[in-house]
């Protein structure tokens, strides 16, 4: 399902007019229009009517009546649940909305004002059809009902023009009635963004209640409130109109994400940028299924695109039968239209589709029908070019894909919608429009990256090669130093990485199931990672998955063994009592406190004091601060009922399609608490960006559009190095690293394509999150503790005897000792041994301790981290760490 915050531009339509059938219908019967002179909806009653309406009688009507007073804010819908008989319906005819809106600002009532947010739902209205009728043409079939109903609203808007009661809605009625220009001018232009200037999605009872007419005086008994909606007639003209509604949509969606593709070229990260273009056409895809819900026989590409293909065809005056030479898909005289529905790929698909065998994989003869042309610029090609070079990129990728859809659905790693598509083809059913979209994101790709399609895959082993070298490294680190909770059992799931990173990506699956059929057969080997080198949304997508599941097992380990948690006290501690030199930082160590947030560390803000160092150490443990009380109660709890302090998984967006890409889910359950993220980091973003409004109009002619044409995405360059990593930070100082970020614009909804644009942003910005190796990171700090306790060990024998360390995974408790020392506590019972008598508080230990935290920055140990994440990503961190620390 879509997001909750998205939907069609048919479905905004529909909602428009809807909105200002039961305005003007609300206006109207508060003027004492009658009732009577509407037509009830008895369709939508009349199941209901032939069954006598029981009454509720005893506890029933008790509870009902006792809900309705609980609620506070109703809606229509909400509120006559409270009623023991139906709200009446209405269906307002078109040719109505002239004569209510007469009788409305006839009214001798009172001086109506019209709501600027019902000029706005009129304004969208009218130009979606205006855009239509210039598309469609008057040759387009049935336009006379189309052209009526554009004058009915025009009509109806130049009414209740003189009684908008604001000059800006005088503005938005002027400009909107003054769009002029032949219809050729407008063939092209994009339908306005389906949320523009949305202040409404249903018509609220504050539009309803708008002032200017006194409310009907209250009656003893409440009527239920009627509900009013437009007709809408099942004419093959309001089918071309959710037709041509859809493939604007399809086709804006589209441009966005070619657009996408140049971002990635300039910086922007392949995983974010194919979560996005996967996530789009599943979003087309629920498209499509609106489309089908409302007109049951549009089940398919062909049957949505057909009227509207023939009717653009005939409105620029050419035959779309008739082909310039045999073997043409369409009239290539109309190659643009035919481009824009995406005609070329699902012919090359129905034809590929028909070649599908139960078990058998189709084979092709790499140069049977030519060789692509991969030195011409994609658009300086021909049409007859392009139709040739993608009809031969999918065919010669074809049989690839067909043996990758027949593993991706057992494999450990993640499937995009195209593999899901292409498993469910099979000779003579019908292709949906949302598999062609994913056809065709698969070549627009190609398109648009050219010489680099193949530095997907190359950043997809350089990731895996990654993640292998640090887990084999942490394996052998570990191979004798073990503790309780992290058996030698629980690295199974890092053995186990590694053999989905060796087999699916070290490997090339495809071509060794390949072998199996070209022994047989005489068709050469490709060359090697052959699908994968043009198929960067795969690749992003496996990157992704490894991603996520390295952090999760990362973030599991590290909480075991307490190494990030009690090395970065010792750091605080060392740096608050300023025992080495201010300008020695351990970046590292303050990037990764600044990214889990101080709280995840410290159990609220980093500690100054001595004691205060002690007191923290042990309430990270999971022990209570009771252990310090001079008064302890023998049975007070010494564990706290919340457990040891953990750093937490980040990435907040990006945890929301792990179930989908890192367990191959059917789909990403949307939901309005999930969405929460990403549409309140795009308000506060916006936010920000209002400071350097004046200097964005200076430096940029013109920001992005709601049209579906690419927007530049953040930049990731040194220009936008400080603004992107305080963005960082403000994201992951909140609770539990969620991305919840204050909305300016609570409430607000977005477009598909805007929203896919945050979500990008949202998903790049997670990069360094994802890219941090946090095994790396308890390797040198478990080095670090031995350091220390070498140092210290003269001085802890001291002052504890020789009980105070019995083995090496009690490294960790090494830093209470050393913070205890400091302190006048002398023992804390089941954790820390006590002191020695006669032992004085000193900070020594402490000071010791320094000396080693100091010899390993200087080292260059405790900056190695963030150097190959400054390569990952391409931004220099320096600047920031200083304010960070």
């Amino acid at each position: 399902m879509l997001p909750p915050a998205l939907q069609s531009s048919y479905k905004t339509y529909k909602e428009d007019t809807n909105t200002i059938a039961s305005w003007l219908a609300t206006k109207a019967r508060q003027c004492g229009y009658s009732a009577d002179l509407l037509d009830r909806n008895e369709s939508s009653n009349s199941s209901k009517a032939a069954q006598a309406p029981k009454r509720l009688k005893g506890k029933a009507r008790k509870k009902a009546l006792e809900s309705s007073k609980r609620t506070t804010t109703t809606t229509p819908e909400a509120s006559n649940k409270a009623y023991d008989v139906e709200p009446p319906s209405y269906v307002i005819k078109v040719n109505e909305f002239i004569s209510l809106a007469e009788y409305i600002v006839g009214s001798s009532k009172a001086l109506v004002k019209v709501p600027i947010a019902l000029v706005k739902v009129l304004d969208r209205a009218i130009k979606l059809r205006k855009q239509f009728s210039s598309a469609a043409g008057e040759s387009a079939g049935p336009d006379e009902g189309h052209a009526y109903f554009l004058a009915i609203l025009e009509k109806t808007r130049e009414i209740l023009k003189p009684h908008s009661g604001s000059e800006m809605a005088d503005e938005a009625l002027h400009k909107s009635s003054s769009e002029t220009g032949p219809p050729e001018a407008h063939e092209q232009e994009e339908i306005s963004n389906i949320f523009d200037n949305l202040d409404l999605e249903e018509p609220s009872q504050k539009l309803l209640d708008a002032p200017g007419i006194e409310p009907a005086p209250p009656t003893a008994k409440k009527e239920p409130r009627p509900k009013y909606e437009v007709e809408t007639p099942q004419t093959q003209e309001e089918e071309y109109l959710a037709a041509h509604c859809l493939l604007i949509d399809v086709r804006n969606i589209r441009r966005f994400l070619c657009g996408l593709w140049k971002n990635y070229q300039e910086g922007m990260d392949l995983c974010a940028v194919s979560v996005t273009v996967n996530t789009a056409i599943d979003f087309v895809r629920e498209l499509e299924l609106d489309m089908v819900r409302r007109f049951p026989a549009k089940t398919d590409y062909q049957s949505i695109t057909k009227i509207f293909y023939l009717a653009q065809s005939l409105h620029r005056g050419h035959n779309p039968e008739h082909k310039q030479q045999p073997g043409d898909f369409f009239n290539l005289a109309v190659y643009d239209l035919a481009e824009d529905i995406m005609l070329p790929t699902w012919s090359v698909l129905s034809s590929l589709q028909e070649v599908i065998r139960n078990g058998a994989v189709p084979q092709y003869k790499p140069g049977f029908l030519g060789h692509r042309d991969r030195e011409t610029h994609w658009h300086q090609k021909s049409a007859r070019d392009k139709i040739q070079d993608d009809r031969l990129a999918l065919m010669e990728a074809f049989p690839d894909l067909i043996i990758m859809s027949m593993m991706t659905s057992k494999m450990p790693l993640a499937e995009d919608e195209l593999m899901r598509g292409i498993r469910q083809m099979s000779p003579g059913k019908d292709i949906p429009l949302w598999l062609v979209f994913a056809a065709q994101c698969f070549l627009d790709a190609q398109h648009e990256l050219k010489g680099d399609i193949s530095k997907g895959h190359d950043q997809l082993r350089i990731n895996a090669n990654s993640i292998r070298a640090s887990i084999e490294q942490n394996l052998k680190f570990h191979e004798r130093l073990r503790i309780v909770i992290w058996p030698k059992e629980n690295d199974a799931a890092f053995t186990h990485m590694l053999y989905v990173i060796d087999q699916w990506i070290g490997k090339d699956a495809v071509a060794d199931q390949w072998q199996k059929v070209r022994r047989h057969a005489a068709i050469p080997d490709g060359e090697p990672f052959q699908l994968l080198r043009r198929y960067p949304v795969i690749c992003g997508l496996f990157s992704f998955a490894l991603g996520m599941r390295y952090q999760d097992l990362q973030i599991a380990f590290v909480n075991a063994w307490g190494s990030l948690m009690y090395t970065a006290q010792l750091y605080n501690a060392v740096r608050q009592e300023k025992l080495m030199p201010k300008s020695k930082i351990w970046k590292d160590m303050a990037f990764v406190i600044s990214l889990q947030g101080p709280d995840k560390f410290f159990v609220g803000d980093p500690p100054t004091k001595v004691e205060d160092y002690l007191k923290r150490f042990i309430l990270s443990m999971g022990y209570s601060a009771a252990l310090l009380a001079k008064n302890r109660r023998k049975n007070a709890h010494a564990v706290s009922a919340k457990g040891p302090r953990q750093l937490m998984k980040l990435c907040a967006v990006g945890q929301l399609f792990a179930g989908r890409y890192c367990d191959n889910d059917a789909a990403v359950a949307w939901t309005l608490e999930m969405i929460k993220p990403i549409i309140e980091a795009k308000f506060d973003d916006d936010s920000d960006d209002d400071e350097e409004e004046e200097e964005d109009k200076i430096s940029s002619p013109s920001k992005g559009t709601d049209n579906g044409k690419a927007r530049k995405i953040r930049p990731t360059s040194k220009q936008a190095q400080e603004s992107e990593a305080q963005k960082s930070k403000k994201v992951k100082q909140s609770k539990s690293g969620a991305l919840l970020r204050q909305a300016s614009h609570a409430g607000s909804a977005i477009p598909t394509t805007d929203f896919l644009h945050e979500l990008c942003n949202a998903l790049h910005a997670e990069t360094v999150e994802m890219s941090l190796d946090y095994l790396r990171m308890h390797r040198f700090c478990w080095m670090l503790l031995r350091s220390v306790h070498d140092n210290c060990k003269p001085r802890l024998l001291e002052t504890y005897g020789g009980g105070y360390l019995e083995r090496e995974n009690q490294l960790p408790c090494v830093v209470g000792h050393i913070f205890m020392s400091a302190t006048v506590t002398s023992h804390i019972a089941g954790l820390l041994i006590p002191k020695k008598k006669g032992v004085e508080v000193s900070n020594r230990l402490l000071v010791t301790a320094a000396e080693a935290v100091e010899a390993m920055i200087d080292s260059g140990a405790g900056a190695i981290e963030l150097k190959v994440l400054e390569r990952r990503v391409a931004i220099d961190f320096g600047a920031t760490l200083e304010q960070l620390d």
